[in-house]
């Protein structure tokens, strides 16, 4: 089922946002569906329902730890070397476990810290290295990071992420930016992959029909045939496993073209976020 750019990195996986108080019991069905790439954040407020999960996933005999790819990331108000480093100990004890398969830094401009926030990065970056060098952190990597704030890294000496997660899904292609991290070596993780209003548009229904799959497993097989990673939520257990079911057809040529087509690259999340990202 691993049809990513990456072979270490699982073709689909599952998010957590949203899922502080149920994750436990969400993330468990996942695992047990079939998902082995659990996401989560700091900020999401599920890391401990995430590490409950794969601990209890784990002692069931569903699979074993090394056959989960467990990342989450770093908020952006703790960029720093020391902040990182602190943080990356208080994941490890928040999802019961002695390594995670990634880490990464969650936005790169967080509010407040506009002035400075090219040099907290680079010290964050510089300690999520260091966390790979000595095997605590398997992988590392970024989110929502433009060409400008990876450049701002390798200016500073330090490597690349070796993946970047973005918004994307037909409406959001993100093209240049997803060029960019691929002449580089970065894999692309896909948050939102469903987008939005645009898996409802007649035009969206009509080439799911043809496949006999619905507008959700379209737009997810979508991304898997753009060598993206899409991470999927959802807290019912028939969706879940309905959003797995995405290996057994293949996009063709036509109506590959007639949904890149659907690009506006203006249909994204309405979140402060991005704005500020713009900005600076």
């Amino acid at each position: 089922m691993n049809v990513s750019e990456m072979a270490w990195l699982p073709a689909i996986g599952f998010g957590t946002a949203d899922l502080a108080g149920p994750a436990e019991r969400i993330v468990l069905e996942a695992i047990s569906a079939g998902h082995r790439l659990i996401d989560t954040a700091r900020v999401y407020g599920s890391e401990e329902g995430v590490g409950l999960a794969a601990e209890e996933a784990v002692r069931r005999g569903i699979v074993r730890r090394e056959e989960l790819f467990l990342e989450t990331k770093l908020a952006p108000d703790r960029h720093g070397y020391h902040e990182a480093l602190r943080d990356f100990e208080e994941a490890l004890e928040r999802m019961r476990t002695d390594y995670l398969d990634m880490f990464m830094l969650h936005w790169p401009v967080a509010r407040g810290s506009e002035d400075d926030y090219r040099e907290k990065n680079v010290a964050a970056w510089q300690a999520l290295t260091e966390l790979k060098e000595k095997g605590k952190a398997r992988h590392i990597g970024v989110c929502n990071f433009l060409e400008r704030h990876l450049l701002q890294l390798t200016d500073a000496g330090l490597p690349l992420p070796e993946v970047n997660q973005l918004e994307l899904h037909p409406g959001f292609q993100q093209r240049g930016l997803v060029r960019f991290c691929r002449e580089r070596g970065m894999a692309i993780e896909a948050w939102s992959p469903m987008g939005r209003g645009i898996l409802k548009t007649p035009q969206f229904e009509a080439v799911a029909a043809r496949y006999g799959k619905d507008v959700g497993q379209l737009a997810l097989r979508w991304s898997i045939q753009k060598g993206f990673v899409p991470l999927t939520r959802s807290s019912d257990p028939e969706h879940i496993a309905h959003n797995l079911e995405i290996f057994d057809f293949e996009i063709g040529p036509q109506d590959t073209e007639a949904l890149d087509a659907l690009n506006t690259n203006t249909d994204h999340q309405d979140i402060w976020s991005y704005k500020r990202q713009q900005m600076y």
